[in-house]
Formats: structure tokens, sequence, C-alpha cells
């Protein structure tokens, strides 16, 4: 036998060894005897030793039950309030301003500056939105066949060099788009589809003109796509592989920059000129009345027999291409649009323009050829930016008669609807009495607020807003100044994005360990996923006076606080608990917001 065997055989027991299984049912009997037994035999020794017979009955025998207990559950240190949005609370709008680097006019300021200069200066222009409480940054980064930005199909711009054959000191747009969110806001990265050339250069030849680009410019590569109209170039819109060039050059900033939106201004076939005609007046003109794309509507006209409905067509086409484009790379980046304020006259549309006069201008028909209208009632952008450049009293264009076309317009879609304010006018046409008043702006802004499908305003431009920069003089530097005072007060308080029904739908996570210990408000990102749409992008800080907790009052916004790469605990300090409540919430990058959790003041 193995050791293992033995050690198997001396485990077990002898196999002549009996052991008898307990009867349950017997041991149970004499158990019960034996306490009937002893209970009698207790009974008769009381009785014996006690002087009085006791007549108290005896109790029943009780069953001891053991009673569960309930978990203790701890009371959260905080309460949640859920947002129920009041789109007319003025809690949600967009401001912004366009900033244009064309010709140098709000950034940068002149060209060949430092790196160093660069970014002050674009950090400046950041302190400039802040004052004014906006939230979203536009900055033109495409503005003529050039680019701010490193790109591998558009040469440096000329309006940061200062050279055709220079580099860019360092990656301007990936600066500024990192620069603008750090401080919450959101980037709409300005492309100027068509443009080649801004001024006219009536005594060079098409040719010439060219000559002074960069030798990299894909109009000066490609000179057969390229037309002339009112001495300047553009790209020809009826070109299929100019639309594609354009759409890929906007495709490669979508890919390698976090923008929050794809924004297009409305140059696409040239607005209408002047020129003098055989008598020495001054007539209108047209392009295409020269014929300048003839060829190409016959090399790609198709079924059209109508060249403008064909122009119409190939800026639609376009359009329709970059939204599916954007969307499908990165479907929480929005598409916008900045077109002239008006789309067409109601004579000549069968009453679905505006109600204008024939001989203003219009993009529908005669000049531009874009169909506005359409691409917004097929959801096409997911927001518009009207142009309407002019004050209530002009007949040619009053502004209130195109806010209420416009706004009837979005109405049933998806699309938001900003207004464009001109408060360049507000200098350039002081001669003007309807410019001249202090608070031009903001009678349109509280005009268009009693509309149903306005949800925002920007100004053209930047620049104006700050009157005092040493551009400016006279009655009409007076005249900004009492309107950019007007347009700080109307935007005394902050406001929130508003969320876009066209994309998709986001789902913010509440911060979590929110404490308010000391006057010290702590808190951290309650996000932990991976879905881009989700992230948390700013938090927002409630002050609410004690006894009302209403989220949707813009006057409780108190702080915003973007989120900062790296950062775990986020704190605020020096609050006034004695007189505020406060609360915090989470925001994504499309303004989805959580719910406040509003934590209870710790011991000090």
């Amino acid at each position: 036998m193995n050791p293992t065997e033995e050690k198997d055989k001396i485990l077990q027991y002898p196999e002549e060894l009996s052991i008898p299984k307990k009867n349950k049912r017997n041991t149970a009997l004499l158990t019960l005897l034996s306490l009937l037994l002893v209970s009698a035999l207790l009974l008769a020794c009381s009785e014996i030793f006690s002087d009085e017979p006791d007549t108290t009955p005896l109790p029943p025998p009780e069953t001891e039950v053991e009673t569960p207990t309930e978990p203790e559950v701890e009371e959260e240190p905080y309460t949640l309030l859920p947002v129920v949005k009041d789109e007319d609370s003025g809690k949600y709008a967009f401001r912004s301003a366009w900033m244009a680097s064309v010709r140098n006019l709000d950034f940068p300021k002149k060209q060949g500056m430092t790196l160093d200069e660069l970014k002050r200066a674009f950090e400046r222009n950041l302190d400039l939105y802040e004052l004014y409480r906006m939230n979203a940054v536009i900055l033109q980064v495409r503005p003529s066949g050039d680019a701010l930005y490193s790109s591998e199909l558009n040469p440096p711009s000329i309006y940061v060099t200062g050279d055709v054959t220079k580099g860019l000191p360092t990656d301007i747009l990936a600066y500024a788009v990192d620069a603008a969110h750090e401080r919450g806001m959101e980037f709409h990265a300005w492309f100027n589809p068509f443009r080649v050339t801004v001024d006219k250069m009536p005594d060079l030849t098409t040719e010439e003109i060219l000559e002074t680009l960069s030798e990299t410019n894909y109009a000066r590569l490609h000179p057969e796509k390229v037309l002339r109209f009112d001495d300047r170039l553009f790209l020809n819109p009826g070109d299929p592989e100019v639309r594609t060039f354009v759409i890929e050059s906007i495709m490669e900033v979508v890919r390698n920059y976090d923008i929050d939106a794809v924004h297009l201004d409305d140059y696409f076939y040239p607005y209408r000129s002047s020129r003098e005609n055989e008598e020495g007046a001054m007539v209108p003109y047209f392009f295409g009345e020269d014929g300048e794309d003839e060829k190409t509507f016959e090399a790609h006209k198709g079924d059209f027999t109508d060249i403008k409905e064909w122009r119409r067509n190939n800026t639609y086409e376009f359009m329709k291409e970059l939204s599916h484009r954007v969307h499908d790379q990165k479907p929480y980046v929005k598409v916008g649009l900045s077109p002239f304020g008006i789309w067409g006259h109601s004579e000549e549309t069968d009453g679905l323009g505006s109600d204008t006069p024939t001989d203003s201008s219009e993009t529908y028909h005669h000049s531009v050829f874009l169909d506005s209208r359409k691409l917004v009632k097929e959801n096409l952008v997911d927001y518009i930016v009207p142009q309407i450049y002019w004050t209530f009293e002009e007949s040619a264009a009053p502004f209130g008669t195109l806010a209420r076309w416009w706004n009837d317009v979005a109405e049933g879609t998806k699309v938001d609807l900003y207004i464009g304010h001109a408060n360049y006018k507000l200098y350039e046409n002081i001669e003007n009495p309807n410019w001249a008043m202090g608070s031009v702006l903001t009678d349109q802004m509280a005009y268009t607020n009693t509309l149903k499908n306005v949800r925002g305003s920007v100004f053209f431009r930047l620049g104006y807003l700050v009157e005092n920069s040493g551009e400016f003089s006279g009655t009409g530097q007076e005249n900004l100044k009492k309107n950019n005072e007007h347009i700080k007060t109307h935007f005394s308080q902050m406001a929130v994005v508003p969320v876009n029904r066209n994309l998709p739908e986001t789902i913010p996570e509440e911060p979590k360990e929110v404490t308010l210990k000391n006057d010290v408000l702590t808190f951290q990102d309650g996000y932990e996923g991976f879905e881009e749409k989700d992230k948390t992008r700013y938090f927002m800080v409630y002050q609410f006076p004690k006894g009302d907790q209403n989220t949707e009052n813009p006057a409780y916004l108190f702080k915003k606080i973007p989120v900062s790469p790296g950062t775990k605990t986020y704190s605020l300090n020096h609050l006034d608990t004695e007189n505020y409540t406060y609360g915090v919430s989470a925001f994504t990058r499309l303004h989805a917001e959580s719910s406040v959790v509003v934590p209870d003041i710790l011991d000090q």
C-alpha cells in the first residue's frame, strides 16, 4: 500500500462500525416531556413554599421570531434641480460678432506680426467678446483662397505673412480654437467659399492678377477654373471640380481642428455692380451679362435650359454635399450660413419673397444665385444669419419687414435663426439720421425678441465694438460709444447658446463630489465616457436668492467654468452663502444641460 492509500484508510470509519441515524420525531417528543416534567416540579415547589396560593395565570410560552432590520439609507448631501427649459426666459441666446481677417480688419490687425503679437492680439479680441457677454467666436480662416491654418490645399494667408512666399509663424487656428474653448465659447470657422481676390485690379489682366498669388494657390494652378467679374477673380461654382476642391478645403479643417461650426458667408456668384453705359451714366451691372460662364454652362448644364436655374442648382448641390460631409465626419459640428438679407422680392417670386421693391438687391434671381430659403426649408443648414443691414425706416429694405420674413421662413424647421446687425453703419452711415441714434441696434434686438424663431444676434463686425481703438473719431465715434453702451446693457446678463434641434441629442451627466464648505464650492466632472458629443464642455454655477431656485432666470447665472484637461477638482471660493444658495450643472458641447446639483452647506 502506498502512503496515499494508507492515509485514506486511516481517515475512513471501520467497516464494522454501525452509527445509527437520529430519529428527529423521537428526539422532539423526549424534549417536550422533559420540559413538562420540569415545569410540574417547579410549580409543586412554589406551592409548597408559598404562604398564599398564587392565582396568577402563567403566560403562554412565546416563540421568538427574528424581525428583519431595514438597512439604513444615507441621505445625499445635495439636492438635484431638474432643468425645465423656458426658451422665452432670456437664458438662451446666441451672441457673437464677425472677426474678419480680410484686409486685416479685425485679426490680424497688420501683416507680418510675430507669434507673441498674434497671440496677444487674439486674446484682446477674446476679452472684447467677454466684455459683451458673447458666447461664440466667428473667425475668418479662409478669406480668399488662403488659410490661417496649416493646410495642404491652400497657401498661408498674406494677411498673416505679408508675403506670399512665407509660411505662418504658428498654426493660428489651433491656437484660436483652444483659446476660445478655454473661455467657454464656441468657435465657428468662417470660410469664404469661392473668392480669389478682394480688391479691383482694372489695369491688370487675369493672368497678371493670378501671378500676384502664391504659386500653390488653386486659382493660379488652375486658371481655366477662374472667372472674372467687376475686375475681381473668383472660382467658378459651375465647375464640379471647383466645388469639390472648396468642400475638401473645408473638410480639411473639420477633420483636423476641434471647431464647433463651419460658417460660410455669401460669396458664391458675385453681387451686382455698376458701370458706365454709352451715355456716360452709371447703371446696374450683373454677372452673366457678358457671358462669363456660358462655356461652363454648355459643358455642365445637363438637363437645365435656364442658366440662372442651373447656377442656383450649383450652389444648392454645393451646400447639400457640404452639409452631408460635415455631419458624416462629425455629427456635432454645425453648418451655418450668412446670406444677404433679401432672399427675393415677393413680386418676382409668386409671393414667396419679402415685400421689398424690385430695384433692391437680392440673391435669388439676379445675383449670388443662392436659394437660402430652400436650404432652410430642407434643414440643410443648422443655423442661418441673414445680414439685415438696414434700419426700420429704410424703404428699400425695412428691418422689421425682413426680420418677420426670415422668422416665417424658419417656422416649422429645425434651423436656428440669428440676425446679422450692421454695427459698422453706426460709424460709416453717421450722416443718415436713422443710424445716428443711441439705441439703433438694441431697438432691433428688442423687436426680434418678440419673434418666435429668432434665437440670437451677430454683429458685423467686432472692431466696431471698441470705439476707442484709435480707428474712429468725430460724431461717428460718439455714436458708436452710445450704441455700444446700450448693447452692453442689453447683454448685462449671461446667455447660453441654444440647443440646436437639427443635431443629435446629447446626454449630459451632472457634476459629482459637489460640496460647499467654508464658502468654497468644489465639484468634479461626472462624465466618464468617451462619446465626444456627450463630454462635458463647461459647468454653470448658479447663485440663487434664498427661497428662489428658478434655473431659467438668467439673472441667476453666476459663473461659467470651462472644462480644463487634466483638472480633476474645480473650486469657486468667497461665495456669499448667507444670502444665496449655490448650485452647479454640466453642459455638453451642444449645450444640453444636466440637472443642477445644489449641495448642502457643510459644518465649518
